[in-house]
């Protein structure tokens, strides 16, 4: 099926506090193997993980031309309309 935009092709990584620059450092190894996007999940009351906006912030001005992107979003734990303001000033911020 052709839903009209051009199949892209990601990773999931962890968004893991053990090593805060493990994640950062394999988005830009993914951005490396020419992958179009790099995702984290979002699991805010998880004491291991990084908080998913401030990594998504700090790995869009760590990468050139790589998407970033929640994959899973705490809805619960972020109001929409705080979230759809989150997302549009990382949009303006990162240049997309």
């Amino acid at each position: 099926m052709d839903y009209g935009h051009p199949l892209r092709f990601g990773t999931f990584i962890t968004p893991s506090n053990d090593d805060p620059q493990g994640p950062v450092e394999l988005a830009r190894l993914s951005e490396e193997l020419g992958y179009d996007l790099v995702t984290f999940q979002d699991h805010p009351y998880q004491p291991r993980f990084l908080d998913t906006w401030t990594l998504l912030s700090y790995v869009a001005a760590r990468t050139e031309r790589i998407h970033v992107s929640a994959n899973v979003i705490n809805v619960p734990m972020r109001p929409a309309p705080v979230l759809a303001r989150a997302a549009a000033n990382l949009d303006l911020l990162s240049d997309g």
